[in-house]
């Protein structure tokens, strides 16, 4: 009995081990590709010699809500979406076999690209943290983003002790987006 049990165990961290290296290989919901798509091609008209820093991007699923359905954050790390300080972050919440974006022109730093999830919320929605670079103190700091009635936003600046969850870059899903973005 006690192999049987033992072996169970060996199997079973096995298992888990390798669904937690495949995370980053995921491949992204066909829903959440068109509304990336969608909101992306502006980009892309606008600039269309400068489209080169597709491999950068992240995609993080994490339940935003409390509803059981994880939201996406898309992270760019580089490409159009960024300036010489931070990128723009996109959030996605699904809608029935769709998802809509619900942020808007909200930054993270582009040196230390990552994302917070805070213990607050605001309208059933939990605040984020986004890291910025204080010039003052020669520091990155963490800011609080709430959500409100136009999704999440960039608001006043309010700087928070580090977040208890942080989304690292390294722990998102490579996303590249060239490979569905038309040329």
């Amino acid at each position: 009995m006690f192999v049987f049990i033992f072996s169970f165990v060996v199997v079973l961290s096995l298992l888990t081990s390798k669904a937690v290296l495949s995370l980053n290989h995921q491949e992204l919901p066909s829903a959440l590709i068109a509304a990336i798509r969608q909101d992306f091609l502006q980009y892309r008209e606008n600039y269309p010699s400068t489209w080169t820093d597709s491999k950068a991007h992240r995609v993080f699923f994490v339940d935003l809500n409390s509803d059981r359905v994880k939201e996406a954050i898309l992270y760019p790390a580089g490409g159009l979406m960024c300036n010489n300080r931070s990128c723009e972050i996109f959030i996605y919440t699904k809608f029935g076999n769709k998802y809509k974006k619900i942020s808007a022109h909200l930054g993270g730093s582009r040196n230390e690209p990552s994302i917070g999830i805070l213990k607050t919320s605001n309208q059933g929605w939990y605040d984020l943290a986004t890291r910025f670079f204080d010039y003052e103190t020669r520091t990155e700091k963490w800011s609080r983003v709430s959500y409100g009635s136009r999704g999440y936003t960039d608001s006043p600046l309010v700087i928070v002790p580090n977040p208890r969850t942080i989304l690292e870059y390294s722990s998102g899903v490579e996303t590249d987006l060239k490979k569905f973005l038309p040329n």
